[in-house]
Formats: structure tokens, C-alpha cells, sequence
């Protein structure tokens, strides 16, 4: 009367017990390897990792030998300080990179022709050669200022009297004028000078631009 029963929990416990095992299995948890090479340069692996290896960095592999995580070596002082550096130089690099992309966005933006650009640029200049001949005038109205007061000193040199205090003062004071008027004309023509230079790169940069897209390249993004 109760072996139907008997049978049914006997099946019943048997099937738990083939289901244990491969419960257990998959919540097993993995163990971590490591991989690294000694002085000699042969590689080891291991459940543990030797304190002699950590400093020149290992690698973390899982069960199948695949790596999960490397571990760099440790640095010494200068080490991280070329580090450093080589991190800052490359960082430099990319917002470079990255300001050019701006520009070159911005340049193609407001510039829908190279015409538009080289009148834009044109005008630029013709002002720098406006405060050139500004500048020129100027100074050769100092420089006309020094000459009077020189040949005041002379007049008074040649009646037979000393050059007054003030009027050597005022000699004095006219040459740093006449100077500094000079120094600004110089570097005004300088400025002239690099931006012709830099505004015909600028436009042949342009006209690159301008091909490459035409091509079928997306222009660049701000």
C-alpha cells in the first residue's frame, strides 16, 4: 500500500542529489592566477604572487589563462617624473589638436569662401600699414622736435655760454621719445611682416580645408 509513495520521495531525493553537484558548480568561485617573469626573465604562474615580483608588475589571469587585469611595474622617482612629463606633453598635444578642430570649424563658418577670407585678411593689413604710416609721421615729427633742441644746445655752445640745465633735460627727454617711437615702428613692421606670412598660410590652410571636404569629408566640429 505505501510503495508508490517509498518510490515517488526516492526519485524525488535522487533527482536533488544529481542536481546538487552542478548547483555547487555554478557558484563555485573563480580562482585568481598570476603571471609574471622573474630577474631571468622566466615567466611564472601561480594561485599567489611572491612580494619579490610585485614591483615589476604582473599580470592577473582567470581560469583560463586569459589576463583580466595587468599590473604595471612600480616606478622609480625619475620614472614618474618622465612619466609625468610624457603625460603632459601628450595631454598638450591633444587640447592642441582639439583648438585646431575649433578653429578650423570656425574659420569654415564665417569664411564661406576663400575670396571672403582673403578680403578679411587684406583689410587686416591695409590697417597694420595705416598705423605704420602713422607711426612714420609721428616720428619724423619728434625726430624734427630733436633736431630743433640740438641745434638750440649748438647755438648756445657757440655763443660761448654753457647748455642750460633744462634744455639739456628736454635734449634727454625728446631722444628716449624718438626711441621709443622707433622700437614701436620696427615691431609694427615686424607684425606686418608675420602676418602677411601667417595670413597666406591661413588661406592655403583654408583651400585645404575646403578640397577635402569637397571630397566627401565631414568638416570638422566645434
Amino acid at each position: 500500500m505505501h510503495r508508490p509513495a517509498l518510490t515517488l520521495m526516492t526519485a524525488t531525493l535522487l533527482g536533488l542529489g544529481m542536481c546538487a553537484p552542478a548547483f555547487a558548480a555554478n557558484n563555485s568561485t573563480p580562482t585568481t592566477h598570476y603571471r609574471w617573469t622573474d630577474a631571468s626573465g622566466v615567466v611564472h604562474f601561480g594561485d599567489t604572487i611572491p612580494s619579490s615580483a610585485l614591483k615589476g608588475g604582473y599580470d592577473i589571469v582567470n581560469d583560463q589563462g586569459r589576463v583580466v587585469r595587468h599590473v604595471a611595474a612600480e616606478l622609480t622617482p625619475a620614472e614618474r617624473r618622465a612619466a609625468a612629463a610624457t603625460a603632459a606633453r601628450e595631454a598638450a598635444v591633444k587640447r592642441a589638436a582639439r583648438q585646431r578642430q575649433v578653429e578650423d570649424s570656425q574659420m569654415l563658418s564665417a569664411y564661406p569662401t576663400a575670396h571672403d577670407l582673403d578680403q578679411s585678411q587684406q583689410a587686416q593689413l591695409r590697417q597694420i600699414q595705416s598705423d605704420i604710416e602713422a607711426l612714420v609721421t609721428n616720428l619724423r615729427s619728434q625726430e624734427d622736435s630733436l633736431t630743433q633742441l640740438l641745434a638750440h644746445a649748438a647755438d648756445i655752445e657757440h655763443s660761448g655760454k654753457p647748455v642750460p640745465p633744462g634744455v639739456n633735460k628736454r635734449i634727454a627727454d625728446q631722444r628716449r621719445i624718438v626711441n621709443d617711437e622707433r622700437n614701436v615702428l620696427i615691431q609694427r613692421r615686424d607684425d606686418y611682416a608675420n602676418s602677411k606670412a601667417r595670413f597666406a598660410a591661413r588661406l592655403d590652410h583654408y583651400r585645404a580645408l575646403r578640397a577635402k571636404f569637397q571630397t566627401g569629408d565631414d568638416p570638422p566640429q566645434q
